[in-house]
């Protein structure tokens, strides 16, 4: 189709760029977002992190091939380990943090805070990179998280659980322009809240272990995750190469009847 050069005026045939100036269809067609550039690797605080990390990662790491080194901390084999383990676990959630930082302008997640059962809604993602990102995977899905009781040793206790009501992918292996927005869009219906969404015991639970926080942090985290658990959640994951980051939202489900019920 024959297109006229918006930049230089001329008239060009079917070509892809303008034979005048040199200047891609493409560029007027979908012209990029004024975008401030990516941020280097050092300007993120996650890369940091990460370095942090890692050093920690590396120096168990030397102490348990070391006997002399072991001994010269004074620590228990299983101490050095586990030290070893989260430091590791947090190199590599500082890691995808930084990646995704340095790739992405904006990714924001929007979904209807409350629909009626046997509705649809829809999840729209939004991306935004700075430059090319490839190849990119996108999976939209609708989880369920709730409460279940369980006996162990005689004894009752909770635990969270979850079960995945419905996936889509959306893509697999594509391409991102960089400085576009990318725009995808997935609808669920709205489903019945079987399961158990509410926990006294989980509650009590969380109430006793967030004070302890200030002590150990994890339990602060943990007690927050107990006491928001449960409900029906839309996530979408963004996945490149290695690379994965989520983005989740709560969705609750009403269901009228004979009885009202929240989901």
């Amino acid at each position: 189709m024959a297109w006229t050069c918006p930049a230089c005026g001329h008239a060009n045939g079917d070509g892809a760029v303008c034979d005048a100036c040199g200047v891609a269809r493409r560029w007027h067609d979908d012209p990029p977002l004024d975008l401030p550039r990516a941020p280097a690797w050092h300007e993120l605080s996650a890369s940091w992190l990460a370095g942090m990390w890692g050093g920690l990662t590396a120096a168990g790491a030397l102490a348990l091939a070391l006997p002399p080194l072991q001994a010269a901390i004074g620590l228990d084999l299983r101490w050095i380990a586990l030290e070893v383990a989260l430091a590791g676990a947090a190199t590599w959630s500082s890691l995808q943090e930084a990646w995704f930082a340095k790739r992405f302008n904006q990714a924001r997640v929007e979904a209807p805070t409350t629909v009626r059962t046997g509705r649809p809604f829809e999840l729209t993602l939004t991306l935004v990179p700075y430059e090319r990102v490839e190849p990119v995977d996108v999976t939209i899905e609708l989880v369920d998280r709730y409460y279940a009781d369980v006996e162990r040793r005689g004894r009752k206790q909770v635990e969270t659980r979850q079960r995945l009501v419905e996936r889509v992918v959306l893509e697999r292996g594509a391409r991102l322009a960089g400085r576009r927005e990318h725009g995808y869009r997935a609808a669920f219906d709205a489903p019945f809240p079987s399961t158990v969404h509410e926990h006294l015991g989980a509650k009590i639970t969380a109430s006793i272990l967030e004070p302890l926080g200030f002590l150990v942090p994890g339990l602060r985290h943990y007690a927050e995750n107990l006491r928001e658990h449960g409900g029906f959640y839309v996530r979408a994951t963004v996945r490149s190469g290695i690379f994965r980051r989520r983005f989740e939202q709560r969705v609750i489900v009403v269901h009228l009847g004979a009885t009202i019920e929240f989901g």
